[in-house]
């Protein structure tokens, strides 16, 4: 098969969406297709771009640079590249089929018109649902403009799509109802293709130096790993550092994002000494830090997310890190049948000192119980698995 993956986000960008689409894109080329993938010319600069790596063929399409994220600069960012990135499908060659993933939500109609002039097949990859999250989130209101138009984009994207794919069960039965209300004559289109753990992060060097600088074998540490922006609600996490009864215990967060400048603030006025923030920390280092790591913590914003599972969690289990979760629904679900972690509601954060002081005090059942959660998640819910049984459902959706 000719496949065409139409991303904003790839290679050699270190985000979750290109993680999932090179996990993807190499399944495919295993199993012999051609893959050619457009992305936004925007992931050049985030990091030392070498196409001549990567098994497939990629297309950088020129976008509007986001130099802030501002909502303005964001829309400009992305009506852009949707725009640009139909032109530059013309270098793909002709395609079978054509994943287009959201969110960005707008750049999925760009990913119908190229399988339209190709004459190929749509699949609908849905990572989060517009305007579904937004409202979850509190980032604007139903009735608002936004939301309207949204729901109109994501609307004509169900009805139209050959195929809709996403990444939890939640999602899946969500977008089954909203599918079938769009599209009657299709009614049963929506596959999950679950995130889960990256194998390949197996295969990390272990880096005993980031370990030594940050002290990850003398001190009990907790880590956060990933953005910090105002979506992830991470000042939860800060009372928790000012709260546990360990003071012996240190917080490290790693990322860069909007409010890590107010956060450090907060943590310097308030004498968490507890607590450092440690800059971007290289995907290749991950296994190291959470190899040693003690709890992972990652939180959601909002308890209204229950079918939302942060990549995140699949990753510090798969290596072998209990984690702490600020969750509901499928994310707690997991957690709760790794038996390798708690759950609290972040609706209820002060629960978290307690639950967390219990974490600590009885640490030594999670290390029992180590092997065989990490058995369990490596096995039941492998990215690569889960790709390959995607590449041969496009088998079957192209008729080949």
């Amino acid at each position: 098969m000719n496949i065409i993956i139409h991303s904003d986000e790839y290679y050699p960008t270190a985000q979750a969406c290109a993680y999932r689409m090179q996990v993807l894109t190499d399944a495919f080329v295993r199993a012999g297709n051609r893959v050619t993938v457009i992305t936004s010319a925007d992931n050049k600069r985030s990091g030392a771009a070498d196409p001549a790596a990567r098994p497939e063929r990629i297309l950088y399409s020129p976008a509007v640079r986001m130099k802030k994220k501002t909502t303005v600069m964001r829309l400009l960012n992305n009506l852009s590249f949707a725009f640009t990135s139909v032109f530059t499908a013309a270098k793909a060659g002709r395609a079978d089929v054509v994943i287009t993933t959201s969110p960005p939500a707008l750049l999925g109609v760009s990913g119908w018109l190229i399988a339209k002039l190709k004459h190929a097949k749509l699949v609908y990859d849905v990572r989060d649902i517009w305007p579904d999250v937004a409202l979850e989130m509190g980032s604007f209101e139903k009735d608002s403009l936004y939301c309207k138009l949204f729901t109109k984009v994501t609307g004509f994207l169900y009805k139209h799509a050959d195929l809709i794919t996403t990444v939890t069960p939640g999602k899946v039965v969500k977008l089954d109802g909203y599918a079938r209300q769009r599209d009657k004559r299709r009614p049963d289109k929506v596959r999950l293709v679950q995130n889960g753990f990256d194998e390949s992060i197996l295969d990390s060097a272990f880096d005993q130096e980031v370990v030594d600088r940050f002290g990850l074998d003398k001190t009990f540490t907790c880590v956060y790993i990933g953005n910090i922006g105002l979506a992830q609600g991470l000042g939860v996490l800060l009372d928790l550092a000012a709260a546990t009864k360990h003071r012996e215990v240190q917080f490290l967060f790693f990322g860069k994002g909007a409010e890590k400048e107010a956060l450090e603030q907060r943590a310097a006025d308030e004498g968490l000494t507890n607590v450092r923030f440690c800059g971007v920390l290289d995907h290749e280092k991950v296994f190291s830090v959470l190899s040693r790591a003690k709890i992972s913590l990652i939180p959601l914003k909002s308890g209204k997310m229950t079918d939302s599972v942060p990549t995140k969690a699949f990753e510090a289990l798969g290596i072998g890190c209990p984690v702490l979760l600020l969750a509901a629904g499928d994310a707690e679900s997991l957690i709760e049948e790794t038996g390798f972690g708690a759950c609290v509601s972040p609706d209820r954060p002060q629960e978290l000192p307690a639950v967390f002081d219990e974490m600590v005090d009885r640490y030594a059942a999670y290390e029992a119980r180590r092997e065989q959660a990490t058995r369990l998640v490596r096995e039941k819910y492998s990215r690569q698995a889960a790709a390959a049984a995607f590449e041969k459902e496009l088998h079957t959706l192209c008729g080949k």
